[in-house]
C-alpha cells in the first residue's frame, strides 16, 4: 500500500502544480502581456525534470515529460 500513496501524492502535487500554471498563463493573458494561445509552457515537467527539446517540438504546449504524461493516462485508463 505504501506505493499506492505515494503515487497519490505525486499526481495530487502534479495537479496542484497543474493549476497554477494554468492560473498563472490566464493571470497573464489578463495583464495583456500574452493571449492565452501564446503563452509558451514551461520547459520544465511538474516532476521537475527539463522536458526534451524533441518533445516541445512536436508538442509545443506539453507540460509534462514523456515519462509523467505516460504515468497519468495509464492513471486515467484504469479509472475509467
Amino acid at each position: 500500500m505504501k506505493g499506492g500513496n505515494a503515487a497519490i501524492e505525486l499526481a495530487e502535487r502534479r495537479v496542484e502544480q497543474e493549476c497554477a500554471a494554468g492560473v498563472a498563463r490566464i493571470r497573464a493573458a489578463i495583464r495583456g502581456q500574452h493571449e492565452p494561445a501564446e503563452v509558451e509552457a514551461s520547459p520544465f515537467c511538474e516532476c521537475g525534470e527539463r522536458i526534451p527539446d524533441a518533445r516541445r517540438q512536436a508538442m509545443p504546449k506539453a507540460t509534462r515529460c514523456f515519462d509523467c504524461e505516460t504515468f497519468i493516462e495509464r492513471q486515467s485508463r484504469r479509472r475509467a
